[in-house]
């Protein structure tokens, strides 16, 4: 009963999404509502499209693209991109270029939009980019990145938590890391699954590491909860790995009578399927069932079918238990020559996929993300503590300008009090002056007060006034005789004159570098001595440069130059 509720919650949201015309997708996403374009469009990729040739795939994904570009949606847009990328990855061992050329776009497009959801998904799918390609250092790094944004949006939150706890659970599943895999995957099974294979793979993922750390009874309520999710959903491969795992844990237990019915059942539908690895692994496993009884005519047949299996796909790691099986058969044989040199090549070859999957490489990518938040956080820490100073220094200084304010009238009051006999003619003169002294210094304070708020609203890099008179100063003395002495000259023109350049291309975008330079020396109102002298060039190519920039921005004389550039 608890399996058949645990699988209904697990079948409940990947009820399909009907539509007429499956094959006319395009037309199907043009008539859905924009919030619901989104999900529509993955079933489409998951269920049609990630199964065409690379052709229709990529001319399909492109049409979606480019209907989403003439829609501005921007979510619609951005899953093209990413399926473009996925379709590569999945689809082609060599692409990994290509693929993360897409994911690269992708992740410009998602920080640009500030769309967090996307950006933990593309690090998932470059994460599983590098880790096909044994690149494994950066496929963790990037996994524990988009764990870590999912983490802050909140699982409960994130409508594909299943499949992104499930894809980091397999990856400490495949690499020994059973009890890590329990949690990710024990947490995964609690959200919702769009796609019932992960449904599925999850439950088998599970079933797995419960098998691994010989925690049997857990490992056969996995395996058939995913078995009855594969049987409801009619997958066939699926079925057959799930029925050989099932299979594997009664073996262990040595209940041989329900052993062998899966694991024949596993390699039917393994073959049928063309899932060779499985077909491998339990044909050496019912071949290991013969040796147990002695059957070594019938154990020699299923092994020499292993090899033929297992030379069909390219993972090594069904070679391993083949070679053993093989060991132990030649040993029954007294074929001791033999059998040494199966146990030597099955030794060699579990070496080097121990070599290959190097434990340490969770703890260095954890480290690294780690350290790369933390500086993170101080960087923000001390702009904050940077701004905080700033005001409280202005804060100082407005307060002692009311104390300086305060001090000046108390001391004129007083001094009015004494000499008022004296100064009785002149009492309206002296009282006007004072109202318009605390009228000036009133206005200074509110000028100081806009100046506190201007700065909280200035990025860190922003300068106060005397740097930007020392720069002036430096600007003036700067000989801009190569490339380099331009970039620094600009680097420090900027900082004083914030956003001329800008100003500038987009007013006059036809404008040379050379005539850009030119202007930038007008607006530090240079001579033409001076600005020929900076640049090495003589005073009358200065001229033809300023006749040049008038008749392009359609100025009729210098001082109409000299008033705009002052204007920008």
């Amino acid at each position: 009963m608890r399996t058949t509720v645990a699988l209904m919650c697990l079948l409940l949201p990947i009820m399909a999404i009907a539509w007429p015309g499956q094959t006319d997708y395009l037309a199907v996403l043009q008539k859905a509502a924009p919030n619901e374009r989104l999900n529509i469009a993955r079933k489409i990729y998951n269920d049609q499209i990630i199964h065409f040739d690379s052709t229709h795939a990529m001319i399909a994904l492109n049409r979606i693209n480019n209907w989403a570009s003439s829609t501005n949606d921007v979510s619609l847009k951005l899953f093209s991109v990413i399926a473009m990328g996925d379709y590569h990855k999945e689809h082609y061992i060599d692409a990994g270029d290509k693929a993360l050329q897409f994911f690269t776009t992708a992740m410009n497009m998602a920080l640009a939009a500030e769309m967090k959801e996307r950006e933990a998904e593309i690090y998932n799918n470059m994460g599983w980019l590098y880790y096909k390609q044994d690149k494994f250092p950066q496929a963790f790094e990037y996994m524990i990145r988009a764990n870590n944004i999912i983490q802050k949006i909140g699982y409960a939150h994130y409508p594909y938590a299943s499949r992104y706890l499930y894809d980091l659970g397999y990856i400490y599943c495949d690499f020994g890391n059973y009890e890590k895999a329990k949690q990710y995957l024990t947490q995964a099974i609690k959200y919702t699954y769009t796609n019932s294979l992960y449904a599925i793979r999850t439950l088998n993922t599970l079933g797995l590491a419960y098998r691994e750390l010989k925690q049997y009874d857990s490992a056969i309520l996995y395996f058939k909860m995913g078995l009855d999710t594969a049987t409801a959903v009619q997958n066939i491969p699926w079925t057959g790995i799930l029925s050989g795992n099932l299979g594997s844990v009664y073996y262990f237990l040595e209940e041989y009578d329900k052993a062998i019915p899966l694991l024949k059942i596993d390699y039917t539908l393994s073959m049928d399927s063309r899932e060779w690895a499985s077909a491998a692994n339990t044909i050496c496993m019912l071949a290991d069932l013969d040796l147990d009884r002695k059957l070594l005519q019938a154990a020699a047949a299923k092994l020499d079918e292993a090899y033929e299996v297992i030379t069909r796909q390219a993972d090594t790691r069904p070679f391993v238990y083949y070679a053993l099986q093989r060991a132990r058969l030649y040993k029954y044989l007294k074929r001791y020559d033999s059998a040494f040199a199966y146990l030597d090549t099955a030794r060699r070859v579990a070496n080097n996929l121990s070599q290959r999957r190097d434990a340490l490489v969770f703890s260095q990518a954890e480290q690294k993300v780690a350290i790369e938040l933390h500086l993170s956080e101080m960087k923000l820490l001390e702009s904050e503590k940077s701004k905080s100073l700033l005001v409280r220094n202005f804060i100082i200084v407005v307060i002692l300008l009311v104390l300086v304010i305060a001090a000046q009238l108390i001391f004129r009051q007083q001094l009015k009090q004494r000499k008022n006999k004296e100064l009785l003619s002149n009492a309206v003169t002296q009282l006007n002056y004072y109202i318009d002294s605390v009228r000036e210094k009133n206005q200074l304070i509110d000028q100081f007060k806009q100046e506190i708020e201007y700065l909280n609203a200035q990025p860190e890099q922003y300068t106060m006034l005397q740097e930007k008179e020392e720069i002036a100063v430096k600007l003036r003395q700067y000989s801009i005789l190569t490339e380099d002495d331009w970039n620094e000259f600009r680097n420090l023109f900027e900082k004083v004159q914030i956003g001329f350049f800008d100003k500038l291309k987009q007013q006059f975008p036809d404008l040379t570098p050379s005539e850009q330079r030119l202007l930038a020396l007008m607006k530090l109102k240079l001579s033409k001595r001076e600005m020929a002298g900076m640049l090495g060039i003589a005073p009358d190519s200065i001229k033809k440069t300023r006749q040049r920039i008038r008749k392009k921005i359609n100025v009729q004389d210098d001082t109409a130059l000299e008033e705009l550039v002052d204007a920008l």
